[in-house]
């Protein structure tokens, strides 16, 4: 088994994989309170805040603050481990998504809505640590209008003949793979939120295991 190329394909199709459960999940949280709030798309739930802080409605503004601040201290959380375990991290991390998103299941059924969505988003910050993986630097997981602009930035290369069309494509698939994930979350969420959660808790599990694997086999950071 050569791991000097399976590692390396790997971990560039990574992004694309967490990219694609993270809009799993955002759609699933925003159907599953049915009033806007989005658990990973943070730039949607900042402007809906400030609307309602406006408009006078801090009650429930309190849910979105509660959201923004849970996903912040998931990527907090996410960014210790990465620091702390340098050699552990990625598989650890994916480790405590799949377990927050299970408990989900059970939290949905003993109280209100808004908590399962709390830990949906908790889980959605501590994701975004994963994708170091891939790039040197923390790159906002969720972030679709990034790879929005990063298209078209692209485009415009490529139609002064100044471009690449393997970035543009690359750009434009990360975009995809939100928009995919969220289609997909839209679906199973119409049978119910345990059912919806089954398919990222899997997806996660195996990411995990898989990174475990590629680090017991190489032992590099």
């Amino acid at each position: 088994m050569n791991l000097s190329i399976i590692k390396p394909a790997i971990l560039a199709a990574m992004p694309f994989m967490l990219l694609f459960i993270a809009g799993i999940v955002d759609a699933i949280g925003f159907i599953h309170l049915k009033n806007g709030l989005f658990v990973s798309f943070m730039s949607g739930n900042t402007t809906h805040v400030a609307m309602l802080l406006s408009d006078h409605q801090y009650n429930q503004s309190m849910y979105y603050i509660g959201v923004i601040l849970l996903f912040v201290a998931g990527i907090t959380i996410g960014e210790m481990v990465a620091i702390l375990h340098k050699k552990n991290y990625r598989w650890l991390v994916m480790s405590a998504v799949s377990i927050l998103l299970f408990s989900a299941i059970f939290i949905e059924q003993v109280t209100l809505p808004i908590v399962t969505n709390f830990v949906l988003a908790f889980a959605m910050g501590l994701q975004n640590i994963a994708l170091r993986i891939t790039i040197s630097k923390a790159m906002p997981l969720t972030f679709a209008t990034a790879f929005l602009a990063n298209t078209g930035r692209e485009l415009a290369m490529l139609l002064l003949g100044q471009g690449d069309k393997n970035v543009f494509i690359k750009q434009f698939c990360l975009w995809l793979s939100i928009f995919i994930g969220a289609i997909v979350g839209s679906q199973l969420i119409a049978f119910s939120l345990s059912y919806a959660l089954v398919v990222p808790i899997v997806l996660c599990s195996c990411i995990a295991v898989l990174l475990f694997w590629l680090k017991e086999l190489t032992n590099e950071d």
